[in-house]
């Protein structure tokens, strides 16, 4: 009989994992609203045309990555690959128009059909942010900046990452640049890979974003795009390399930066770092004027950024300022000791649990986590307390009943102490 198991490329979330990721959302979510984008949920199911129309068909994405497959109906259905496409659709579907820019933020699996690898996977999770209807250069500040605070909130020091930039340029400006990149690599036919020379007949850009290494080194004499730019898009870069610089943003000029997504013009950048391994880049983004009517929308700009979780929580131990900001930090296991004392002690719970969900969590999760068991005797109960790692066990026995009190034992430094009940605001909060 075949052995079940996950779907290669997918992994199941087990109770620490879990945690952190639940930890990091909580981040994520508190300095997004704090910044003024709204938390919008959409479906993982979307209609095929939603992303191709907007990844562009020489993208690896929709060439060879996109979970594509009809229903019941005969309908085209893809599991979404990325956020921003499906976030656009939402906009235009909900005429949000009126009140602009809109500000976005959102959470959620997005799945690829990819090899998978370190901190990759086929099912992985994504935050997001995206600004539509702001054509101002600010914008694109506004979301590095958030970006960049983003990551570090997460506990990820600066020293831990870089951030690349380069500028796209504008329609004029590509438009120069890959009828030069075309005649270049024409005249390099012979040292490119097969991928590269059907790139070069669709889209030359791409070839920029080679992995092989000797494409690489023939990059070094490609030209470069900052030679095209047009006065507009160069006053452009200019003015965000500046904003930067003023908001101490330390950014990398990579003039062979491009990235997956056809949609992309003038501003992109990619936070990379050398402790994941050799997908090095974690969060992403840039500005995608034109996609908006390109889904047939209304002409109006954006611009945005999405960071792989998976990859932010394997950035090494060693760069994360305090690694406890991920996790919740007093775990307690609740022991109810005898059935007959099991409603007593979930009243009791009931009561801890009253007084903690009013208090602010500040950067956690939660300031505690509370489980329950109940055991016919105590050495069973604090047994399972100590599997399951917690820091403090709470004792409910006929006794602690009878006297109005509780017992709160640190597993950790083995010492304990009585509280009665009435005055358990003074510990919980």
């Amino acid at each position: 009989m075949k052995k079940l198991q996950p779907v290669r490329g997918t992994k199941d979330i087990p109770e620490k994992e879990f945690l952190e990721l639940s930890s990091i959302s909580l981040i994520w979510n508190k300095i997004s609203l704090l910044n003024g984008f709204n938390m919008v949920e959409t479906p993982i199911l979307e209609d095929s045309e939603v992303f191709k129309k907007t990844l562009g068909t020489t993208s690896d994405i929709i060439k060879k990555e996109t979970y594509t497959f009809k229903d019941r109906s005969n309908n085209e259905i893809t599991l979404r690959p990325e956020g921003t496409a499906s976030i656009v659709r939402f906009f235009i579907n909900n005429k949000l128009q009126q009140s602009l820019p809109q500000k976005f933020s959102y959470a959620g699996p997005m799945f690829r059909y990819d090899r998978p690898q370190k901190g990759r996977f086929r099912q992985f999770y994504q935050f997001g942010a995206e600004m539509i209807g702001e054509r101002d250069i600010y914008a694109d500040i506004e979301l590095i900046s958030l970006a960049k605070l983003f990551v570090n909130e997460s506990g990820v020091s600066d020293k831990s990452f870089k951030i690349q930039v380069n500028s796209l340029g504008d329609e004029v400006s590509r438009k120069k640049y890959i009828l030069e990149l075309q005649n270049f690599f024409q005249d390099h036919k012979k040292e490119l890979t097969t991928e590269s020379l059907e790139r070069l007949k669709k889209n030359p850009l791409r070839i920029l974003d080679t992995k092989n290494n000797e494409e690489k080194k023939l990059l070094e004499k490609a030209p470069k795009l900052k030679d095209f730019l047009t006065n507009e898009a160069s006053d452009i870069f200019e003015e965000f390399k500046k904003g930067c610089k003023q908001l101490r943003i330390p950014i990398v000029i990579n003039d062979n930066l491009v990235r997956g997504l056809d949609y992309y013009n003038n501003i992109c950048y990619e936070f990379i770092s050398n402790d994941i391994g050799a997908q090095d880049s974690f969060l992403a983004g840039g500005r995608y004027d034109g996609l908006i009517k390109k889904m047939g929308g209304p002409n109006y700009p954006g611009c945005g950024f999405a960071v792989g979780v998976e990859r932010l929580l394997l950035l090494k131990p060693s760069s994360i300022k305090d690694t406890k900001r991920f996790l919740t930090p007093n775990s307690y296991v609740l022991i109810a000791v005898g059935k007959e004392n099991k409603i007593k002690a979930m009243e009791i719970k009931n009561k801890i649990i009253e007084i903690v969900d009013k208090e602010p969590s500040s950067n956690l999760l939660y300031r505690y986590l509370i489980d329950f068991i109940c055991r016919d005797n105590l050495s069973k109960g604090l047994k399972y307390a100590n599997e399951k790692e917690a820091d403090f066990a709470i004792i409910i026995g006929q006794d602690e009943i009878k006297n109005k009190e509780i017992i709160i034992k640190d597993l950790k430094k083995r010492n304990q102490k009585k509280i009665e009940i009435k005055n358990l605001k003074l510990i919980f909060r």
